[in-house]
């Protein structure tokens, strides 16, 4: 039996791999120097690509910053509210948000050096930070239960769950489950008591 005619199946295969690594240079590229101090040409020049080939996969730099958010996005999916199923104290939810928050951090690391080098992000980076912080808004309120309007409450949740106060917590030489559970051992109790005297 002949074998099958696969040349189509091979271009598509060479193209996936030649977008792919374009995006990956890309992503290398802004980690480095920055989402505006990033061109083009830099970009094929580290994907190994002609300007023509980078234009015939990312028609703009708008298409190219969306294919890199996906990416990027899709390596650390955010938690969602099932997090929470089963728990019925705030103590619980306090728990599963800020041990969520810590798994996410540690998935995300990438993500947030680029937001910290550029965070006046736009297009693509804009909208995808402001689904993710939507997400974080709906997961702290419902963490928090019957202070979910409390303000000053959801300012603190907010501050447990920064980067950079995890990184503080951890201090080089806790695993990310310990400082979870450090901060959630130190945050909850003042929780736990503002929920009771909200009551």
């Amino acid at each position: 039996m002949p074998r099958r005619y696969r040349l189509g199946e091979r271009r598509g295969a060479q193209m996936q791999t030649t977008r792919d690594r374009i995006v990956d240079a890309a992503i290398e590229l802004y980690l480095e120097v920055g989402i505006s101090a990033a061109t083009t040409r830099e970009i094929g020049v580290r994907a190994d690509v002609a300007p023509g080939t980078l234009r015939n996969h990312f028609r703009a730099r708008e298409d190219l910053d969306r294919a890199m958010v996906e990416r990027m996005t899709s390596e650390i999916p955010l938690p969602d509210t099932s997090i929470f199923d089963g728990a019925s104290s705030i103590e619980e939810r306090l728990a599963r948000i800020i041990r969520a928050g810590g798994t996410f951090m540690d998935q995300a690391s990438r993500l947030y050096r680029m937001w910290l080098r550029e965070p006046m992000l736009s297009g693509p980076w804009a909208e995808k930070g402001a689904e993710y912080g939507a997400r974080w808004d709906e997961l702290m309120r419902t963490a928090l239960g019957p202070l979910a309007d409390d303000e000053e409450a959801l300012a603190i949740l907010r501050a447990a769950l920064h980067p950079d106060f995890f990184a503080s917590v951890r201090a080089g030489k806790r695993s990310m489950a310990d400082a979870s559970a450090l901060v959630a051992a130190v945050v909850t109790p003042w929780f736990a008591a503002r929920a009771r005297d909200s009551t």
